[in-house]
């Protein structure tokens, strides 16, 4: 099985500026692949030889259902690739594929002769995704030659999963299934593609609608508290006083209808649903700690999520609060706080998220605050982002098995990312006996935990770190010996 070799140089190499839209028309088409086939219709044999190039399915397809030939054995008189009974191909592109009028993905399928479906019906489920990793069915049990359009919740993707849902029953025995002949993505997208294992942070924000202070519902928080481009991107997770890196929401009026103290946070990538909490969110209150009450600072706001921008599900804390009835109802968070995003419906098969809505619902009345406070002030928030099954080790190096040639050089990895109680370093030693030092450190720049271990020339190791006793966050792990230093992000729940 071939895998997809380009994925790290895709992911590092190609950044397209734009807001996640797809406006440009254009034919665009996969470029590498991840082949794994199944077997004859009998469930005994294999895709024949000839029949099981993958390279087949990569560029503009022909189109044909015309047997020009073909030579068994030799897959250049083969127009496909077979997938077998059961079987499915990964499809990657060189650049990201979005919306438009009409079909968005055409899937292109040979069978000689162009038999009608009722008496040939290779059928295929077809599935897209962003990261390579979370998947959406976007179309099920369709035959031959079809068309399909990308759902809200995946407005744009990087990979086609094509897989066979042929019906054993109807072939004959040493028949192969589904033939993929090409794929055509007819929009680009002007997406700005992220490294694999980035965390998913907000990439723009809409009806952003400003409350007051607390003393006056006519006034609005300081000018340097009205940003609301401050909520983008990674959060500082700071509350150490200074020029504010967050924007004020502000307190709602009540004296009007609009409910003012609110912004709706925008995501170019698509937030999944997953075990425990789905997004983090840091709010800044200056010289606050993780064990400070809230009814001691009662900045609240709640959440709702989206996948249209229209319809909004109010979603649930993850995070334990010590006085939580203080909050007011659910689906909200004091301060700093986790969301879990399992009360989104689910499309497509998944329960996904592609809009945030926050609306403050600080405790205006509490003599907690001055007169000059200004509601909930939203420093950032982030999704996590995929747990790829490679070890924790994707788009770091390439597909060889040993270091570079430089005896100095190893490779680290982590996983699971994010970890609750330990997280597996896992290295692939230098071509030298080494010291090795682990240090974790947060994003003020301080250790604060490190070990060290020896490791043989060329070993491989998987080397147990605890992070129980940090607190919830994001962090620098960093792997170093006397020549060489890795550093990855580590997301501790």
């Amino acid at each position: 099985m071939k895998t997809l070799t380009l994925r790290a140089a895709i992911f590092s190499g190609l950044l397209l500026a734009g807001l996640g839209t797809s406006e440009l028309s254009a034919q665009i088409y996969p470029v590498d692949y991840s082949y794994n086939p199944g077997t004859t219709a009998d469930g005994l044999g294999t895709v024949p030889d000839g029949r099981d190039d993958p390279e087949n399915a990569l560029g503009a397809p022909d189109n044909s259902d015309i047997d020009s030939g073909e030579v068994p054995g030799d897959a250049s008189t083969v127009n496909f690739v077979s997938l077998g009974f059961g079987g499915y191909i990964d499809l990657v592109f060189a650049e990201p594929f979005g919306q438009g009028e009409g079909s968005d993905l055409d899937i292109f399928e040979t069978s000689y002769n162009t038999p009608n479906c009722g008496i040939w019906p290779e059928l295929a489920n077809v599935y897209v995704s962003q990261d390579g990793c979370n998947w959406l069915l976007i179309a099920s049990g369709e035959c031959q030659n079809f068309s399909v359009e990308l759902p809200d919740n995946m407005p744009w993707a990087l990979y086609v999963r094509i897989e066979d849902a042929s019906p054993n029953n109807q072939f004959s025995p040493n028949d192969d299934g589904y033939d993929v002949d090409g794929v055509r993505a007819n929009y680009t997208s002007e997406v700005e593609l992220k490294t694999p294992g980035s965390l998913l942070a907000a990439d723009g924000y809409e009806d952003f609608i400003q409350g007051s202070i607390k003393a006056n519902p006519a006034t609005l928080p300081a000018a340097n508290r009205r940003n609301p481009n401050k909520a983008l991107g990674l959060p500082s997770e700071s509350d150490s006083p200074g020029a504010p890196v967050f924007v004020s929401l502000g307190f709602d009026r009540m004296d009007t209808d609009e409910i003012e103290g609110r912004i709706t946070l925008t995501f170019d990538y698509t937030i999944f649903d997953r075990d425990g909490a789905d997004i983090s969110v840091f709010e800044t209150t200056f010289g606050d700690n993780i064990n400070r009450a809230c009814s001691n600072y009662p900045e609240v706001a709640e959440f709702w999520g989206s996948n249209d921008g229209v319809n909004f599900t109010l979603l649930s804390a993850a995070s334990s609060e010590p006085d939580e009835a203080y909050l007011g109802g659910p689906g909200r968070l004091c301060r700093d706080g986790l969301l879990d995003i399992s009360n989104m419906p689910e499309m497509n098969g998944q329960k996904t998220l592609r809009y945030l809505k926050i609306i403050d619902k600080s405790i205006k009345s509490s003599n907690r605050f001055p007169g000059g406070a200004d509601g909930y002030d939203v420093d950032g928030v982030y999704g996590y982002p995929c747990d790829y099954e490679e070890d924790g080790r994707f788009a770091m190096h390439d597909q060889n098995n040993y270091p570079d040639e430089d005896e100095n050089m190893f490779f680290a990895g982590l996983a699971p990312n994010p970890a609750s109680q330990y997280v597996n370093v896992k290295i692939e030693a230098a071509g030298t006996n080494e010291n090795y030092m682990i240090r974790v450190i947060d994003l003020m720049g301080r250790v604060v935990a490190q070990e060290s271990l020896n490791a043989d020339a060329n070993a491989y190791v998987n080397y147990t770190f605890s992070v129980d006793q940090l607190p919830s966050g994001v962090y620098m792990l960093s792997v170093e010996t006397r020549n060489h230093k890795v550093v990855e992000r580590l997301i501790k729940n």
